[in-house]
């Protein structure tokens, strides 16, 4: 007799049932299993042996679904009144499952597999539902065997044949043939079909991942780069962190022959746990042939740690699962007949790589003019003609003399060119400036030549202007004067002394100095735009530019014409200056102009509309300059993704740009911070959406209170979205008072609004609170249109209150009054929202006909499509409760052919 009691096993079904997925659970449901079985509890066996079932499934472990399958099974043929209604749909469903267990794993014969496949035809022929799912089987088995002629039938009748109650949902029936249209070799039609059917939400919980998994390769055939893009990127970020999937092995396979090679090593990390995982042998030899097409392509002496196997090179693992693949596929061959999965493993492991994509967030330099190898000869005649280069303003030349004269190489200099070479290697970054050993150098030169590091140095120094001035009455060269006076014409423009700066670049035009010639025009324009003379800086700078500048004078004009561009909001001249700026030197040179062209875009808010040219800076940025600058690229390129509404990419961009700030970056991180709690709120990923925006709460000084405002209502909603409503009535309450602080009341009524629109339903007293709140605030408001528009909304908050309580005819007219609110602001498609609410008050008074009638009034106002389904809805319930056919209906036709 047993010692426990069928209260005991029932509770302990409960206990296992809401377990995660994992083998804990299933082991807990076994238990429980032979629990019911000592007991002779039929009903609960069953229980268990459906929920062990579905269990198997999502542990991807089809092997473990045949035992609990075949009781099942012969529990119904001895009771079948055993079975509730969901568990005979569930087990008329999982029979597709054990078909695809078996065909995954060599250790059942092909006759076993079709004696199934022939139940699965009769079982569904006897019980009434469509074939399509046995279509579908049979195209997968002739696939298995190499029977391409039998797979090209079937997938035939499987594409032409309804769905039914036993079809998988809409959008994994297309994944599934898009597998085969690509098996085929018709990778236009699976491209075109697979993307057509991520146009809906399927609420599946293996898609849309599924069918742009499936698309990486129809994609990649037809040379859709973009689109594959896409796909991997989207694909992997809903599945990252899914240790069971095979999806990932597709991935990982995608970035080896797509030049992403370490995003593919990044992948394969995350899943090294299924080096040795048990898992069905069709998906042990496909994550072992994926992974073997990356390693061959990493450094052999790459070094992975392997769960319960240890450390191991990349060539070590690539000879121990490219040995499995093909040990694996022998098998399949064995138990088939056929050679063809030794063909397919061999085939993949041989395969070509496909033309480079480019992720979200560029990771190697794009195609670009290579910089110039170092100058050989002698050191002396190297270090003579950069200072030569360097006075005449070739930047660009001087700078490759530079590179060819490592620090090491000074002592064989003389020491005033090696004081030279080593001050330039400061001021052009390549060593840290220090300045005690400036003025050490500058000892070793002549007084002129110093006087000239000296004043072009004076502007990022303390007491620059005395400096420049020191320089200018000390110099005995015209050369060394024009420096100071083009010193101290910015620096006199910067504290306001315009007439003077004027002067300063008289004497500079005056003294005529050939080399310096282009400078002078350029700090002139740039003097006029210091006095907010624009137009006239721009016209200048125009002038100048006509000229034959030297390449330093032409830098700066390029730099002064994009921010009067920019300024002016010239933006098509802006957008078109900075990308002759970045072409117009070699790099490294041209690498900060990027600086500039990113920071025009950003401005200009044109990022999205410059995608090409943000990649191009991040992927430069990483070669040429710091990681630093490569962050703040990353979330200027970020900005370019949501604004044209490619949220994953965006996600993906700004957890990069978080990876490299740097020290010193407090204000970018706040800024990407914020951003990426707003891009996962939008991707539905609320627990780092809360996360981010908790810590841009802490990051943004408490002096900003309009931002934190901002910043509080958006937290608020993805507070209200995890269920955390007193957390999230904190935060719009706070939210509202920092608006009105701020003195922006309309703000302030909006998170009051949003707050009691969020409450939950039995939160009846608070919502009135925060509806009277924000209504007190309205005689506040000057702007007519928004106090109209915030009435409305009040009244609508309003009236679902009331309909909360049972108050139906107060409901209708706050409903009543929110429309003629909404009519004189002339928004059709939120009038057509509060007449579908009104339906809704009269369907809870228990008024189908008169629901009935908003709902045909709503639609006679359907400004476009965006809420027919909506309409369709409420109109067909009404009909329903008045035990009306909705078939028939003309209306109803008419919105559901809206809706195809």
């Amino acid at each position: 007799m047993a010692d426990f009691t069928a209260e005991d096993a029932e509770r302990a079904f409960l206990d296992a049932y809401n377990m995660p997925t994992g083998m804990p659970k299933h082991e807990a449901l076994e238990r429980v299993a032979r629990m019911s079985d000592a007991l002779g509890h039929l009903p609960l066996g069953v229980s268990c042996r459906i929920a062990m079932i579905d269990s198997a499934y999502y542990l991807s472990r089809y092997d473990l679904m045949l035992a609990p399958f075949a009781w099942a099974r012969a529990a119904e043929e001895k009771d079948p009144e055993a079975f509730n209604e969901y568990e005979v749909h569930s087990l008329n469903w999982s029979h597709k499952w054990i078909a695809t267990g078996l065909r995954r794993d060599p250790r059942f014969s092909l006759e076993q597999l079709r004696a199934v496949i022939g139940q699965l035809a009769d079982r569904y022929a006897k019980l009434g539902f469509s074939v399509q799912p046995v279509h579908g089987a049979r195209a997968e088995y002739a696939y298995h065997v190499g029977d391409m002629t039998g797979l090209a039938e079937h997938l035939g009748r499987y594409l032409a044949t309804e769905r039914g109650p036993m079809a998988d949902c809409e959008a994994c029936v297309i994944e599934e043939q898009v597998w085969m249209l690509a098996r085929l070799g018709r990778h236009q039609e699976a491209a075109a079909h697979g993307w057509e059917g991520l146009s809906g939400h399927s609420g599946c919980a293996t898609q849309p991942q599924g069918i742009l998994t499936a698309l990486l390769w129809p994609l990649l055939e037809i040379g859709d780069v973009e689109k594959a893009a896409h796909a991997h990127t989207t694909a992997y970020r809903l599945i990252k962190d899914d240790e069971i999937t095979s999806y990932v092995h597709e991935h990982i396979r995608f970035c080896a022959l797509t030049g992403n090679l370490s995003r593919g090593e990044d992948i394969l990390r995350r899943s090294l746990h299924k080096v040795k995982a048990t898992q069905l042998p069709a998906d042990e030899m496909s994550f072992a042939e994926c992974a073997s097409v990356l390693l061959q392509r990493l450094p052999a002496d790459t070094v992975f740690e392997v769960p319960a196997v240890g450390t191991r090179t990349a060539a070590e693992l690539l000879d121990r699962l490219s040995k499995r693949a093909v040990q694996l596929a022998k098998q399949f061959d064995e138990r088939n007949g056929t050679p063809v999965w030794v063909e397919r493993v061999t085939r993949a492991l041989e395969q070509a790589d496909y033309p480079a994509v480019e992720l979200a967030v560029p990771s190697a330099p794009v195609a670009a003019p290579a910089e110039e190898p170092p100058i050989t000869g002698d050191p002396v005649e190297i270090a003579e003609s950069m200072l030569a280069l360097y006075e005449q303003g070739d930047f660009v030349k001087a700078r490759r003399m530079l590179d060819s004269l490592p620090a090491d190489m000074d002592p064989l200099l003389p020491p005033d060119l090696a004081a030279h070479a080593a001050i330039r290697r400061m001021t052009t970054g390549l060593v840290p400036f220090d300045g005690e050993a400036f003025d050490r150098l500058l000892a070793a030169l002549p007084a002129d030549l110093a006087l000239r590091y000296q004043a072009r140095l004076a502007m990022g120094l303390e007491g620059g202007r005395e400096i420049a001035e020191r320089c200018l009455a000390e110099a005995t060269s015209d050369y060394t004067r024009t420096v100071a006076a083009l010193t101290l014409a910015e620096l006199l423009d910067n504290d306001h002394a315009h007439d003077e700066a004027g002067e300063m670049l008289a004497l500079a035009s005056s003294l005529d100095v050939p080399e310096l010639r282009g400078r002078v025009l350029v700090e002139a324009a740039e003097h006029r735009a210091r006095q907010q003379d624009l137009e006239g800086a721009y016209a200048d700078v125009l002038d100048a530019m006509s000229g034959d500048l030297r390449p330093n004078a032409r830098f700066e004009g390029y730099r002064l014409k994009l921010r009067l561009e920019t300024v002016l909001r010239k933006v098509p001249e802006a957008i078109a200056t900075a990308r002759e700026y970045v072409s117009a030197f070699p790099l490294p040179e041209s690498s900060e102009a990027r600086w500039y062209q990113v920071a025009a875009i950003q401005e200009l808010d044109q990022e999205g509309a410059c995608l090409g040219d943000l990649r191009e800076a991040v992927a430069i940025s990483r070669v040429h300059l710091t990681p630093g600058h490569t962050a703040h690229f990353c979330f200027a390129l970020s900005g370019g993704y949501v604004q044209t509404d490619r949220f994953v990419e965006a996600a993906e961009v700004l957890e990069e740009s978080l990876r490299l700030l740097q020290e010193g970056q407090e204000d970018l991180r706040l800024q990407v911070v914020f951003r990426l709690g707003q891009v996962c709120r939008k991707l539905g990923e609320l627990p780092a959406a809360e996360r981010y925006l908790r810590e841009a709460t802490e990051l943004l000084p408490p002096e900003e209170t309009g931002r934190r405002a901002f910043l509080l209502d958006a937290l608020a909603s993805v507070q209200g979205g995890l269920g955390k409503h007193d957390e999230a009535t904190a935060s719009w309450r706070a939210g509202a008072a920092l608006w009105q602080q701020e003195g922006n009341l309309s703000e302030a009524i909006g998170s009051l609004v949003e707050l009691a629109s969020n409450l939950p339903d039995e939160e009846v007293t608070e919502t009135r609170a925060a509806v009277d709140e924000a209504e007190a605030l309205l005689p506040l408001l000057d702007d007519e249109q928004e106090v109209t528009r915030r009435r409305a909304e009040i009244a609508a908050i309003r009236a679902w209150v009331h309909g909360q309580v049972g108050e139906f005819a107060l409901a209708m007219k706050q409903y009543r009054e929110a429309e003629a609110l909404v009519v004189s602001l002339g928004d059709e498609g939120w009038r057509v929202f509060v007449v579908l609410k009104s339906a809704h008050v009269l369907l809870n008074a228990d008024d189908a006909e008169g629901a009935e009638a908003e709902a045909r009034r709503a639609a006679s106002l359907l400004p476009d499509d965006h809420q027919v389904s909506n309409v369709l809805s409420m109109l067909s319930e009404a009909l329903r409760r008045q035990n009306k056919p909705s078939g028939t209906d003309p209306l109803v036709r008419e919105l559901t052919a809206r809706l195809d």
